[in-house]
């Protein structure tokens, strides 16, 4: 099997030409802690957690007393008249004697007015709403899970690429190296008058084609690095990516592994079902009576007299009457019932959405971690033929090009043993690319990791 070394700085292959020691080497499980840490996504979940977690305050607080204090002192005319009407918070009340005349003379006054309310019992309600917000603070925790499960696959499919352009790129490499040989033996050749002169230009030309494919593959792994390197928050000049890869272990027989309701999708999706379902109380109990205690106090005081004549201005601005009021109260709208009704039949649906979307994802889950069992055996299979496939065809290109040397073999024959042996090599690179890529889909599928990241460990 192609063996690579097991840490390959590619900072240097993609932006130096010299060995060089830059920062720490990051591990693809050190890559995700990094990216889940820093992540703006993932900050803008936490956000709207705490924000969840502030709401229940803000819930209790809503349900403290209301206490209010008055005080005024008022200079105006004092002419009553008998009549009932609604103010609707625009007609200055007034309240004076009832004289045949209306009078401009000023009268004073001083009220002060203290009141209290407090809503003690209403069946429930405060109880499906303290239900409620639970269930919102649910939902941000699982989302913060659910963007890091996310982030973590965007990571490591990421740093996997990085790895197999890497590796593409080694490969290329060495064609390129071999391209050069070959070239400058057969000019060799050309210029003693052993070969024609078309062989030169042949070797040219799969010089020049190993070269393109090279500055290709070396472009996509600047790309994939930078990629890494923003999901990580690090610069270029800091990430050194570790390649440990044990390929070996791609052959053993797989873990069994279960899709189950702590997966972080499928937490997500049964967290806003449960929402759903938790307001269905809210609105029950909307419609419930209220219970309030209500207390007032309050004292007056005017410069009309006993008899509703007009005194001195002064007068008014003293208390000459207090009063106080206890009650106890309970408040029902009956319209409110037809109201519940109606919105009880909306949220039954939401709750279907809801239940619909969680199965679905279930399913999803489920026949990934199914397709990926169906391959499984056949990749092992696929896996055990790679050394195989290598060493023939690295054995076919070096007696070919022996064969060339001595005269036997013609330039097409040779070109054809190199190119087949890079094929092999980027064959067996995607073998064991769409082996862990199976892998990766059962991690995704249960929310296990620790197998996958197994591969990838240092020992």
């Amino acid at each position: 099997m192609l063996r690579l070394p097991r840490t390959l700085v590619f900072t240097l292959i993609a932006f130096a030409t010299h060995p060089a020691a830059q920062g720490q080497l990051l591990s693809m499980e050190q890559a995700v802690s990094s990216a889940v840490e820093k992540y703006p996504t993932i900050e803008a979940q936490r956000a709207a957690l705490a924000a969840f977690q502030a709401s229940d305050r803000v819930l209790k607080d809503s349900r403290l007393p209301n206490v209010r204090l008055h005080d005024q002192i008022d200079i105006g005319t004092a002419n009553g008249l008998s009549g009932s009407y609604f103010s609707m918070g625009m007609i200055v009340p007034t309240s004076g004697g009832r004289r045949p005349e209306n009078r401009m003379d000023l009268t004073s006054g001083n009220i002060a007015l203290a009141t209290a309310d407090w809503e003690v019992y209403n069946f429930g309600r405060f109880k499906a709403e303290d239900q409620l917000v639970s269930a919102d603070i649910a939902i941000g925790q699982a989302g913060v899970e659910r963007e890091a499960f996310l982030l973590r696959q965007a990571v490591v499919g990421t740093y996997l690429d990085v790895l197999w352009r890497g590796r593409i790129l080694q490969i290329e490499s060495r064609n390129l190296a071999r391209a050069d040989t070959v070239s400058k033996i057969i000019n060799n050749l050309v210029s003693n008058g052993i070969r024609p002169g078309l062989d030169s230009s042949l070797a040219s030309v799969e010089l020049s084609r190993a070269r393109l494919n090279y500055y290709e593959i070396d472009e996509g792994l600047r790309r994939s690095f930078l990629q890494l390197a923003m999901l990580t928050g690090r610069t270029i000049s800091e990430l050194v990516i570790d390649t440990t890869f044990h390929e070996q272990a791609l052959v053993g027989v797989p873990l069994d592994l279960q899709v189950g309701p702590a997966h972080p999708l499928l937490h997500y999706q049964a967290s806003l079902l449960s929402r759903q379902q938790t307001e269905v109380g809210v609105i029950r109990s909307a419609a419930l009576p209220r219970v309030s205690v209500m207390t007032a106090a309050w004292a007056r005081g005017t410069s009309l007299d006993l008899d509703n004549n007009f005194g001195p201005l002064g007068s008014g601005f003293g208390y000459s009457r207090t009063n106080f009021l206890v009650g106890l109260a309970a408040t029902v709208n009956l319209v409110d019932f037809r109201r519940v009704k109606s919105r009880l039949q909306v949220q039954q649906f939401r709750i279907k959405e809801a239940d619909t979307k969680l199965e679905f994802e279930r399913m999803k889950l489920e026949n990934t971690l199914a397709s990926s069992d169906s391959v499984m055996s056949i990749m092992r299979q696929a896996l055990r033929e790679l050394p195989t496939a290598i060493r023939s065809a690295e054995s076919a290109y070096k007696q070919r090009l022996s064969l060339y040397n001595n005269g036997i073999e013609n330039i097409l024959g040779l070109t054809d043993a190199m190119q087949l042996l890079t094929k092999v090599e980027k064959q067996a690179v995607d073998v064991q690319r769409r082996a862990v890529e199976l892998r990766l889909q059962r991690a995704y599928a249960t929310s296990d990791f620790d197998e996958f990241f197994s591969f990838f460990r240092r020992p």
